[in-house]
C-alpha cells in the first residue's frame, strides 16, 4: 500500500515551484508533503509549523540547519534540492526516496542476516563520511532515519543535524537524540562530536541484526541510563559484526573506530568493493524486504485532489483512566514512500467499519457507535491520560495539549522552549484533578489543568521520574523515591535506590510499590518512606506491577504471571504455563495483567488468559489467531483487547470474561484505549473518540 495520504483542505497548493499532491507525513517541526517540480521530478517538502516559524531564534538555526544540510553530498544520502528557510511558511525540500524505513522493514519482518547488515553498514558508514566531509554531525542517526532503496540506504533528516562547528548550539545544554541510540556525550551534554553518530551506527546495526537495539527498550528514561551507565546486550549478534559493533558502542569517544577506517573494515567483511553492480538492484536486502521495497517503488503518485477536513462533534465524558503507552506495543509502520526527513508515514483516515470474517462464530455484533470528536494527530503524538474533563496530549517534542474531554476543543497547549533543554523522556507523566505532570529539559513541572499555568518544578536527577499520585502527595521514581506535597513541591521524604527505578510507582494500600534494575521488587512505606520489603525478581518483571486483592501481580520475561502478598513479599503463586493443557510457546513476553471480579486477565503473545487471581488456578485462554494481543479493559463481563495497528490488523475483539468465548470483531484501523466507556482510537493521523464502549 502506499503511505501517500491525501492533500487537506487548508493545505498549500504549491511551496516555491514545487506542486503539493499528497501528505507523507507530520512531527512536532511541521508537515510533508509530496510535491512536484515542473518538470515532474518528486520531492519530498518539509514545512514548518507557524508557531514555531514565528520564532525568531527557532528561525535562525532552521537557516543554519538549512546551510548545513546543503553541504552533505555524497553516496547514500539523500539530498537537498531546494529550499526558502526565510518563506512564509519556511520549507526545505529533499529528495523522494521511494522505499521504506529500516525501523518499518525490521518491525514487518523481523532481523536481518548477517551479510545484509554489513552491507548496509557499509553504506551507512559511507553516508557518515560524507556527512562528515561536509562539516556537519548528524546527532540523530536511528533506524527511522534510514531508508531502503533498490540502490542502497539513505541517511536523512539533516534538519536535526548540526553544524560541527556552530558551538552557539550546544551552548544552551540542548539534547538532540534518540533514547538508545544517542551516544553517552549527548546525554551529558558534553562536545558532540563525529564520535557521537559512529555510537549511533552501532547502535543501528545491533538493531537491524535483532531487532532490537542494544540497550533494549523500554522508557526513554531507562534506555538513557542504560546508554550512560550499563554495558551494551550483544547476544545474537554474529562475531564479525558483534566485534565492530562493540567498539562502535565503547562509552569512551576516543575509543570508538574512525569512519573511514569502518568504510574500509565494513566493506571488506560486506564484499561491497568487490561485487559489481552490488547497490544496482534490491538483491542486497533481504528478499521480503526487497519485495515491499519494489512495491513501494512501482507505487504510482496521487493526482493531489483535496481530501476532507477533520471534523469535531458532540460531547464525550472524561474519567481519569489513563491510556496505555507504547511499551511492548509493535508498531508496525505500513510499506510506505518515505519522505526523505524523520517522520513516519501517515496514513489515510479510514471509515469505522465492524466485522467477524475470520471464521470464528459470534456471540453478537459489537455495539452501535457514534463519532464523538476527532482531534488530529502529527507524528510523535499521543494520547497519554483523560481526567477530570481534559484530555492530555503529548508529542515528545516539548508539547502538552490540554483538550476538553466534552469536544475536543484545545483548553491551552504549552510548548517547551526548542533553544532550551529538550525532554530527553516522556513528556506527560501524570495528572489530577488539580495538577497536571509533565518532564521537560531538566525539571519536573507541574502545571494547573484549567489554564497550564506554572505551580511549582523540581529538578530532575539526569533523566525524567515515573510518577504516581494519591491524594495529595505526588510519588517520583528514577534513581530515588521520592514524596511531594502535590500543592507546593514540598519534599516530604525520599528513598535512594542503589539503581533506577524500571517500572512503576504504584500506589496501594498505604503502600509505593517500584520495580528497580537491580533485580529487586520494592514495597515502601506510603507515609514514611520506610522499606517494608523487596523481593529478588532478577530479569523476570517485564511489566509494571498491578497492585490488587492484597497482592502484587506483574508479568516475566518468559511469558509467566507472577502473584506476590503486598504485606510480606512472599510468593502467592506464579504461572510459568508449562505442561501440555498449558503450552503457548510464549517466549516475548507479556503485558501489565488487569484484576477484576476476582480475576487475573493476561494477554501473552497472541493468547489472552484468565486465571483466579487468589490461586493461579487457569479458568480459561483464548487464541485469538493475531500476531499480538494487547488487553484493553474488563467491564460489564466483557474483556476487551485488540491486536496492535500494523498492515491487517487495527481490530478489537470482544470475549466473555467467564468462559473467554469470543462475542465479536470490530475493525477500528487503530489500537483504541477505553477511557469511561468510550473508545479513543489514533487512526492515520487523527485521533477518534466513540461512544459505546461496550
Amino acid at each position: 500500500m502506499s503511505g501517500v495520504a491525501p492533500v487537506r483542505t487548508g493545505d498549500p497548493e504549491r511551496l516555491g515551484r514545487y506542486r503539493i499532491v499528497g501528505r507523507l507525513g507530520g512531527g512536532g517541526m511541521g508537515t510533508v508533503f509530496l510535491a512536484l517540480s515542473p518538470g515532474g521530478r518528486a520531492v519530498a517538502v518539509k514545512v514548518v509549523r507557524a508557531e514555531l516559524a514565528e520564532d525568531p531564534g527557532f528561525r535562525r538555526r532552521f537557516v543554519r540547519e538549512v546551510d548545513a544540510a546543503r553541504q552533505v553530498s555524497g553516496f547514500f544520502t539523500a539530498a537537498v534540492v531546494d529550499a526558502d528557510p526565510e518563506g512564509t511558511p519556511p520549507w526545505l525540500a529533499t529528495e523522494y526516496v521511494p522505499g521504506v524505513s529500516l525501523e518499518a522493514a525490521v518491525a514487518a519482518h523481523g532481523a536481518w542476516p548477517e551479510a545484509a547488515v554489513l552491507a548496509l553498514g557499509a553504506a551507512l558508514a559511507e553516508a557518515l563520511e560524507s556527512v562528515h566531509a561536509a562539516g556537519v554531525v548528524h546527532r540523530d542517526l536511528k533506524p527511522s532515519n534510514v531508508l531502503l532503496a533498490a540502490d542502497g540506504p539513505r541517511v536523512i533528516d539533516f534538519g536535526i543535524a548540526r553544524a560541527a562547528e556552530a558551538t552557539e548550539l550546544t551552548e544552551t545544554g540542548m539534547v538532540v537524540g534518540t533514547p538508545g541510540f544517542i551516544a553517552p556525550e549527548q546525554l551529558l551534554a558534553d562536545e558532540v562530536t563525529a564520535a557521537g553518530d559512529v555510537f549511533a551506527l552501532g547502535a543501528v546495526l545491533v538493531f537491524a541484526a535483532t531487532g532490537t537495539g542494544p540497550f533494549g527498550a523500554g522508557h526513554a528514561h531507562a534506555l538513557n541510563y542504560r546508554v550512560a551507565h550499563e554495558e551494551p546486550e550483544l547476544t545474537g549478534v554474529p562475531p564479525a559484526l558483534a566485534d565492530v559493533a562493540a567498539r562502535c558502542l565503547a562509552r569512551d569517544p576516543a575509543r570508538r573506530p574512525a569512519v573511514p577506517d569502518l568504510v574500509g573494515e565494513l566493506s571488506r567483511l560486506a564484499g561491497t568493493g568487490q561485487a559489481a553492480g552490488f547497490f544496482t538492484e534490491a538483491g542486497w536486502l533481504p528478499g521480503p524486504v526487497a519485495a515491499d521495497v519494489l512495491r513501494v517503488r512501482s507505487a504510482p503518485l496521487p493526482p493531489g485532489a483535496p481530501g476532507p477536513s477533520v471534523s469535531q462533534g458532540a460531547p464525550v465524558a472524561g474519567g481519569g483512566t489513563r491510556a496505555p503507552g507504547p511499551a511492548r506495543r509493535r508498531i508496525l509502520a505500513a510499506v510506505a514512500a518515505a519522505a526523505a526527513v524523520a517522520l513516519t508515514t501517515a496514513a489515510v483516515v479510514l471509515a469505522l467499519r465492524s466485522f467477524g470474517d475470520d471464521g470464528e462464530a459470534e456471540a453478537a455484533g459489537p455495539p452501535h457507535r457514534k463519532e464523538l470528536w476527532t482531534f488530529p494527530m502529527e507524528e510523535g503524538m499521543r494520547l497519554a491520560q483523560v481526567v477530570g474533563g481534559t484530555a492530555y496530549i503529548d508529542d515528545q517534542e516539548g508539547g502538552l495539549y490540554a483538550l476538553d474531554a466534552e469536544n475536543g476543543r484545545m483548553r491551552w497547549k504549552h510548548a517547551h522552549p526548542l533553544d532550551e533543554d529538550v525532554p530527553t523522556g516522556p513528556l506527560f507523566l501524570g495528572a489530577t484533578d488539580s495538577v497536571v505532570y509533565f518532564g521537560a529539559g531538566s525539571h519536573t513541572y507541574a502545571r494547573d489543568p484549567g489554564s497550564g499555568a506554572e505551580l511549582w518544578k523540581w529538578k530532575d536527577h539526569g533523566i525524567h521520574p515515573s510518577v504516581e499520585t494519591l491524594g495529595d502527595k505526588v510519588y517520583a521514581s528514577d534513581v530515588r523515591l521520592i514524596a511531594r506535597d502535590s500543592r507546593t513541591g514540598r519534599e516530604i521524604w525520599r528513598n535512594v535506590y542503589e539503581g533506577f527505578s524500571k517500572e512503576g510507582p504504584v500506589v496501594s494500600g498505604g503502600v509505593v510499590f517500584a520495580v528497580v534494575n537491580d533485580g529487586t521488587l520494592r514495597a515502601v512505606d506510603a507515609e514514611t518512606g520506610a522499606d517494608l520489603w523487596r523481593l529478588d525478581v532478577g530479569d523476570r518483571l517485564d511489566t509494571s506491577p498491578v497492585a490488587a486483592n492484597g497482592a502484587v501481580y506483574f508479568g516475566g520475561r518468559d511469558g509467566s504471571l507472577h502473584a506476590v502478598n503486598a504485606a510480606t513479599g512472599r510468593y502467592a503463586w506464579k504461572r510459568e504455563f508449562e505442561g501440555a493443557d498449558w503450552d503457548p510457546a510464549i517466549a516475548e513476553g507479556a503485558g501489565a495483567p488487569i484484576i477484576a471480579d476476582g480475576v487475573a486477565y493476561f494477554e501473552n503473545d497472541g493468547y489472552v488468559c484468565a486465571f483466579a487471581a487468589d490461586t493461579g488456578e487457569p479458568l480459561w485462554r483464548h487464541e485469538p489467531g493475531v500476531d499480538e494481543a494487547h488487553l484493553v479493559s474488563v467491564r460489564n463481563g466483557t474483556v476487551l483487547f485488540g491486536d496492535g495497528d500494523d498492515d491487517g490488523a487495527g481490530n478489537l475483539y470482544a470475549l466473555d470474561a467467564r468462559t473467554g468465548t469470543r462475542l465479536w470483531k470490530e475493525h477500528l484501523g487503530g489500537s483504541p484505549s477505553v477511557i469511561d466507556g468510550r473508545l479513543y482510537v489514533e487512526d492515520g493521523g487523527v485521533l477518534r473518540v466513540l461512544s459505546d464502549a461496550g
